[in-house]
């Protein structure tokens, strides 16, 4: 991974809180703990206090962030989208922000990200990720497990970009969207805002704003 890509304000090496404990909270904390990242809880609005998450304690639920100073430490969204639109995640991410406090980035040490990528406040890049030349990345956005995005993609602010997806080259991607696991967007596709893409879809059309697309590989056997 190239530092050098990433924005100014995109890292930021303060202690961490992880905001949520379920399954996407573990796989932030596990690439926090690959960076060396110091990190003072997680909090809950589930789990009992004490309960550990890798390691990680629970700490109390989103009033614990609100009793400390937002210059001390960042966040680290660690709730999980598996919707559209104005997910949970989403929702939490903005209250945090109007109370002053900021999300850091979080970026696995496994994920390769090439030269002249742009990468925004609060994104995760997470484990075995491909990012290539020229790509931007919104506020907030997932780009999760083994994805590989190629050149020259636009992904806005709040999307999930779930575990196994391939975005060819020039695909943009409207804020808010989800692409399924395991789907494939080709070259020179828009995928629309709050859109969902099935898991294991071929995209090889426009995608309109607000449509739900499911289009499965076919098999054809050739004599």
């Amino acid at each position: 991974m190239s530092m050098s890509s990433l924005n100014d304000k995109a890292i930021d090496d303060r202690p961490v809180i992880v905001l949520g404990s379920g399954g996407h909270a573990a796989v932030v904390i596990s690439t926090l703990h690959r960076l060396g990242a110091q990190i003072l809880g997680a909090t809950s609005r589930n789990a009992r206090v004490g309960v550990e998450i890798l390691g990680v304690r629970v700490i109390g639920d989103d009033q614990e962030i609100f009793r400390q100073k937002s210059t001390e430490f960042t966040i680290a969204n660690g709730i999980g989208m598996p919707a559209t639109e104005r997910s949970i995640r989403q929702v939490c991410a903005e209250k945090m922000r109007k109370k002053g406090y900021s999300f850091r980035a979080v970026v696995d040490p496994t994920a390769v990200i090439a030269h002249e990528v742009r990468l925004a406040e609060g994104i995760q890049i997470l484990s075995g990720a491909i990012i290539q030349p020229r790509v931007s990345i919104g506020r907030d956005t997932i780009v999760n497990t083994g994805a590989r995005i190629d050149h020259d993609c636009e992904i806005g602010a709040a999307c999930h970009i779930c575990p196994g997806v391939t975005l060819a080259g020039n695909v943009k991607v409207g804020r808010g969207a989800l692409i399924g696991a395991g789907s494939t967007v080709i070259p020179n596709v828009t995928i629309g805002e709050d859109s969902l893409i099935a898991a294991g879809s071929v995209v090889y059309r426009d995608v309109p704003p607000g449509v739900r697309f499911i289009q499965k590989r076919t098999t054809t056997f050739l004599r």
